[in-house]
């Protein structure tokens, strides 16, 4: 495990002298690395490891990050725990951090870095931290994108080259980095207070509205179960034509009661249902929004 921070650190300078395209290292941090944390993960449809060496040619910084596909797919966007490792490799971050391209592209340009370092300090409202974690990382690189990322941080914790932590040690911060991703996924989402809710019962609420609102999932879903309502068989490209084609809602049906806090692990073809809109909206109105038999004998007695 710790040889993902040691061979980088080691070898890296030497290999960003050689060419990009069929570079042994290279090929290591898309796949190689990125194996070995996946490891540690156990629903792996959820989360996803990506590495990068850089497109195309080599970055300054490489990367390795764990994206949760509920918040996003890519570094560009979202937060995630990611390991940068300095410019001169003479450390490496682990760092909870940001998408910087978002920011830049679609909602801030001149004070990039000040919104970046905002949202951080808002990040940091949302979980546990400890005296421990970092809250500045110097990537030692004058490139813009590292610059983004210094700000972007979160928390971070520095691995010195002359100090590398053992297996065990990586492994532990990796999961708790884990769970205070999970933490702030679960923070990060509004819901109404009116409902008076436990603490618990307000993470699990979360949790729910994440799954069933994230569109990268819910496309997994319609390809695997189709476009025809589980309930009452409507088919919305038999009905509009070419409008229609390919529309449904997929419905997240593990009871929200049900979903366990740092456990929970998703099933494409057993936790959802895809649902017309009318279908949909009726299911969320009954006391368990989890209970599709229910819907469909409430529609069978209504045919009767």
């Amino acid at each position: 495990m710790n040889n993902i921070l040691q061979e980088p650190i080691e070898n890296y300078l030497t290999a960003r002298k050689s060419s990009f395209s069929n570079n042994q290292l290279a090929d290591k941090f898309r796949n190689e690395f990125p194996k070995a944390i996946e490891e540690l993960i156990t629903d792996k449809v959820r989360y996803k490891v990506v590495g990068s060496p850089g497109k195309g040619n080599w970055t300054e910084c490489p990367w390795i990050a764990i994206f949760d596909t509920l918040i996003t797919e890519t570094a560009q966007s979202g937060y995630y725990p990611v390991f940068l490792f300095k410019a001169d490799m003479t450390g490496v971050y682990l760092s909870l951090n940001q998408g910087v391209t978002e920011v830049v592209k679609e909602n801030y340009k001149r004070e990039t870095k000040n919104v970046l370092k905002i949202r951080a300090e808002d990040f940091r409202a949302k979980i546990d931290i400890n005296n421990e974690d970092l809250l500045q990382i110097n990537l030692n690189s004058k490139t813009t994108n590292s610059k983004l990322y210094e700000a972007g941080n979160i928390i971070a914790k520095y691995y010195p080259a002359e100090s590398l932590p053992s297996t065990e040690t990586l492994r532990a911060d990796i999961l708790r980095y884990l769970s205070l991703y999970e933490e702030l996924t679960f923070n990060d989402v509004q819901i109404d207070e009116k409902l008076e809710l436990t603490a618990i019962e307000k993470k699990k609420y979360r949790l729910h509205f994440r799954i069933e609102r994230n569109s990268s999932l819910s496309k997994k879903v319609k390809e695997a179960k189709g476009y025809v309502c589980e309930a009452c068989n409507f088919d919305f490209r038999s009905k509009y034509g070419e409008l229609g084609n390919k529309f449904i809602e997929a419905h997240h049906l593990t009871p929200i009661s049900s979903l366990g806090i740092g456990e929970f692990k998703l099933n494409i073809k057993n936790d959802f249902a895809v649902l017309c809109s009318n279908c949909h909206s009726m299911i969320h109105k009954l006391d368990d929004p989890s209970n599709l038999n229910k819907l469909k004998t409430i529609l069978q007695n209504k045919k009767a």
